[in-house]
């Protein structure tokens, strides 16, 4: 008689959800952050995806304004903060192999009347295909803007999730699920952006 194959018990991973922090930055954090960043780094509109490569137009998709932080010794805390974060959410929920950080960090504005992001997945060819656990950071109070909703899809027709942002707040979610941020009628959204990863999923 053939011996059948054993079947490993499946880890214990939730892939199609976010983890959330409530209000784990406070507001004098917020402030040291928001004036370091305006004294010592510049702004350039942002890209997304095969933008980066030449081949769409980056207004269509996305209308924001980042700031690329560096590990520096002025910013060696929030790097620090952030993977700490990702570990407990890592370990809590989707267990992914994190093995370092992929990109700058960024720090990004979505400008009055029609700053957005439009739907995308944080992974992909060249070099984001390295990421796995994207975090956001919300930088604004929700009463400083309208519109700006940031919407995490997981499938289905009408499967649009609102994600909380409150300021302060944080998710984490796999970089694999579809995202946006819908336009910004009124004020402007801040929110910070950290993504780590390791080798490519296989």
């Amino acid at each position: 008689m053939q011996t059948l194959p054993t079947i490993e018990s499946p880890i214990k991973s939730d892939f199609n959800n976010f983890y959330y922090y409530s209000q784990v930055f406070s507001n004098d954090e917020i402030s040291y952050l928001e004036q370091m960043v305006h004294e010592n780094y510049t702004f350039s509109k942002g890209k997304v995806g095969t933008v980066e490569l030449g081949n769409l137009d980056s207004s269509v998709y996305n209308n924001r304004d980042i700031a690329y932080l560096p590990p520096n010794n002025d910013t060696k805390w929030l790097y620090e903060k952030l993977e700490q974060l990702v570990v407990q959410a890592n370990e809590a929920l989707f267990n992914f192999s994190i093995t370092n950080v992929t990109d700058l960090i960024h720090y990004v504005i979505y400008p009055e009347n029609g700053g957005h992001l439009d739907w995308h997945m944080d992974i992909g060819k060249l070099g984001v295909n390295r990421r796995k656990l994207a975090l956001t950071v919300q930088l604004s109070d929700p009463s400083e803007y309208d519109g700006g909703e940031f919407e995490v899809w997981f499938g289905g027709k009408d499967e649009f999730v609102e994600v909380p942002r409150q300021k302060g707040d944080v998710i984490i979610f796999p970089t694999f699920l579809m995202h946006r941020v819908k336009p910004i009628i009124r004020g402007q959204r801040k929110a910070l952006v950290f993504w780590t990863g390791g080798e490519p999923f296989r």
